[in-house]
């Protein structure tokens, strides 16, 4: 056979392939461009949706320059709308579905731009929801970097509000070097709609500085945002204010804020020439100033924290320190913006001086500290006090291993020696397995009932009924229990007041309820006029509550609302439709603002000379105040065991003195050295003891004695109060003044197991003249 006539078969079978494969090849490239051709105006498309979204996410605008704090009402508005959203859905603390319903009748409520609402968690979901029905659906912005974006603002990072040149602040402990961004979170608004229109959207603000370089803004505030900071600062709050040569502008400018000042009768606010010496001496520096102009503070009020005087030798204040309601005031009379103080070296070390600690981040590891517990904050370990139960009953993780044991070692040895041996009928286990099974979960579930199923005329106390008795039969044993705390702060001077309250509802089956807080009988007579009443889901995941967040984890459980209504000028709020998964409980949480009843010329007088009290008390309420104490300074007076309402002590030098921090420390003097009883972290025993320290938290050493921090309930706290001018009056209460309501079944009412309410009113001082 000849070679070549081989060769050529092949050769033409090796063509004929390779064409099919170009032709495959070319079929497939024109497929894939017809394909790309076809998909480019729906990518493209998609890619207009994801940009529009984008574009809607980026018109909410929330808190305060995109700054707020997990866990507090945070103000809310669109950017290119004048109105408010209608509805801003989210989750609470517990992962549930709430969405927060604005229901405003009064006129200058309803016009307004803002809404508010609680983010629950860090990056909560967030959908706004417009009046014409449209949404925009982004998140809340996560902890970042607070200098530079939107950022949450963590509880141990001081948040600054500045009117003006913030004076170096935003700056503390930023390292470009290395990268570390500001230990401060400081907002800047620069116009008046940046800026809340209520109360509630300053909540976790620490701090507000006015310089002069904010008064243009002060004076295109609207009235509801000069009395949201007003009564920010009179629930308190704490302002630094700038008081130089611009006196004038600031008179005109925000003459409300001015107001706030204790001034003595007839005296007018004037500029001098002041003399430095006296800041130079105070921040220890080396760098001389020249002479300065300055208000002329008023003498012989507040607590003097520099004393100088003018270039014509008259001693005057150049920094002091006012107590104004239940906050509090700095006042510098030197515009720090300004000459000569704009390149001074120790500028900023002369504004932390004057604001103490309250510029110190406290945002460290939590690994850094080693404990028991879970949280780290007083408010895990209340949360733990009111979660406790009488009639919830509590299986360890020792039992319920004994019982997994017990089941395993029940069933085995009955099927293999009973079933088998025995009987010899293998096919029986079938049988015995799921009887056992069953009757061991029938057992259980029995011995999870509610205890007071088991209890024959069991009593407990009604919420709705102000701390009534009433006895239940065993037949109608009540399911919703609730334990609670309340605290009502009062100034007798600015006739303010207000009220905490912490209700912990525990439900043994699975429902929905309408809960609300109102006032009680026992309230009447104590306030005049309610501002707000608001009551709001309470805590969120995070080591301050000792727990952690899983998405998505009461997904299964349905949404409920949060009803905002304005009417007659009083904001309230309640809640429906809030769902208890079965054996669970909830924290909810009311504030109410108002305005007291108490007289205006409720005053103490001070001994000249000496840090004690003297002349005669009398209880201006119209209930009676239980082991109730009068504390000035570091001096604690007890007086008698009930304080008959409307009636009076004619001398408090009767009265037995205490050394205050020694009562809270429970320190005890023996014949050569003290004893003090330290802090249990884990304790949930004493409701009573834990609020005390909740109250006067700084007063015993802050952290130092309990080991706990106190960020979230900080606002309980009074120790700031307890100056030279202002002395507490504390007492129990043998009634709430507020009632829990079930609004939806007014048939079964939610039963107290355990409350404490208590009374704080801060009196003036006026020293005894010679």
């Amino acid at each position: 056979m000849n070679p070549s006539n081989v060769i050529r078969p092949c050769r033409l079978l090796f063509l004929l392939g390779c064409l099919c494969i170009s032709l495959v090849t070319l079929q497939s490239a024109a497929a894939e461009e017809t394909a790309s051709v076809a998909d480019k105006p729906s990518s493209q498309a998609s890619e207009n949706s994801a940009s529009a979204s984008s574009a809607l996410a980026n018109d909410v605008i929330i808190g305060i320059n995109g700054l707020f704090r997990v866990g507090c009402w945070t103000g809310i508005r669109l950017e290119s709308q004048p109105t408010a959203p209608v509805r801003v859905q989210t989750e609470d603390g517990d992962g549930v579905s709430v969405s927060y319903v604005r229901d405003f009748a009064d006129t200058d409520s309803a016009g307004s731009s803002w809404t508010y609402a609680i983010a629950g968690s860090e990056a909560a979901p967030l959908i706004a929801e417009r009046a014409d029905g449209s949404q925009i659906v982004t998140r809340f912005p996560p902890i970042g970097a607070p200098s530079r974006e939107s950022s949450q603002v963590p509880l141990g990072m001081p948040w600054i509000v500045s009117f003006g040149d913030p004076l170096g602040v935003h700056e503390i402990g930023e390292n470009r070097i290395l990268k570390r961004d500001a230990s401060v979170a400081v907002s800047q608004p620069t116009a008046a709609d940046q800026l809340p229109d209520s109360v509630m959207g300053y909540e976790g603000v620490d701090l507000i500085m006015v310089g002069a370089g904010g008064a243009e803004l002060l004076a295109s505030l609207s009235s509801a945002q000069q009395q949201a900071i007003v009564d920010w600062v009179q629930s308190g709050g704490r302002i630094v204010l700038m008081l130089g040569g611009s006196l004038p502008e600031m008179q005109s400018a925000a003459p409300w804020l001015l107001d706030l000042l204790p001034t003595p009768p007839g005296s007018q606010w004037t500029v001098v020439e002041l003399d430095p010496s006296a800041i130079e001496t105070f921040t220890s520096t080396q760098n001389p100033l020249s002479s300065f102009l300055g208000a002329k503070l008023p003498k012989g009020v507040g607590e003097v924290i520099i004393t100088g005087r003018t270039t014509r030798r008259v001693s005057t204040p150049i920094a002091a320190e006012y107590i104004v309601g239940l906050g509090k005031m700095t006042v510098i009379a030197a515009d720090l913006h300004a000459e000569p103080f704009v390149d001074w070296p120790q500028r900023l070390d002369l504004v932390l001086s004057l604001t103490g600690s309250l510029l110190q981040s406290t945002d460290t590891p939590f690994a850094k500290t080693n404990r028991s517990t879970a949280y780290d904050d007083l408010a895990g370990q209340m949360r733990s006090t009111l979660d406790q139960f009488d009639s919830q009953r509590r299986f360890g993780f020792s039992l319920v291993s004994l019982i997994v044991l017990g089941l395993i070692a029940l069933i085995g040895p009955l099927d293999y020696f009973l079933v088998n041996r025995v009987f010899g009928k293998p096919l029986l286990g079938w049988l015995t397995f799921p009887i056992m099974a069953i009757a061991i979960s029938v057992l259980l579930v029995l011995q999870a009932r509610v205890v007071s199923d088991t209890e024959p005329n069991a009593t407990a106390k009604v919420a709705s009924g102000a701390g009534e008795q009433v006895k239940l039969a065993a037949s109608s044993a009540p399911t919703l229990h609730s334990n609670r705390f309340e605290i009502v702060d009062i100034d007798s001077a600015s006739g303010r007041g207000k009220m905490f309250t912490w209700n912990t509802i525990y439900s043994h089956d699975a429902r929905q309820l309408d809960v609300a807080v109102a006032a009680s009988p026992a309230f009447e007579g104590i306030a005049k006029r309610i501002d707000s009443n608001l009551t709001f889901p309470f805590g969120f995941p995070g080591r301050s509550f000792g727990a952690i967040q899983v998405s998505g984890e009461s997904a299964r459980l349905p949404g409920y609302e949060v009803l905002l209504r304005s009417r007659d000028n009083t904001l309230t709020s309640q809640l429906d439709d809030v769902p208890f998964a079965p054996r669970s409980s909830k924290s909810i949480a009311s504030q109410m603002r108002f305005v007291a009843d108490v007289s205006e010329d409720l005053s103490m007088r001070r001994r000249s000379g000496s840090e004690l009290l003297e002349g005669s008390l009398r209880n201006p309420f119209p209930v009676d105040v239980l082991n109730g104490m009068l504390i000035y300074r570091n001096w604690l007076y007890l007086l008698p065991t009930r304080f008959p309402a409307g009636t009076s002590i004619e001398s408090v030098d009767s009265l037995r003195q205490k050394n205050f921090r020694w009562q809270l420390s429970r320190q005890k003097a023996l014949e050569s050295s003290t004893e003090t009883e330290s802090w249990d972290p884990s304790s949930t025993a004493n409701l009573e003891r834990l609020t005390e320290m909740i109250m006067f938290h700084d007063v015993v050493g802050a952290e130092r004695y309990t080991g706990l921090r106190h960020e979230v309930l900080s606002f309980l706290d009074l120790s700031d109060v307890l100056t030279r001018e202002r002395c507490i009056l504390i007492g129990k209460l043998a009634r709430p003044v507020t009632q829990f309501q079930n609004q939806g079944d007014q048939d079964e009412p939610i039963h107290v197991d355990e409350t404490l309410s208590l009374i704080r009113l801060v009196m003036p001082i006026s020293a005894k003249r010679r």
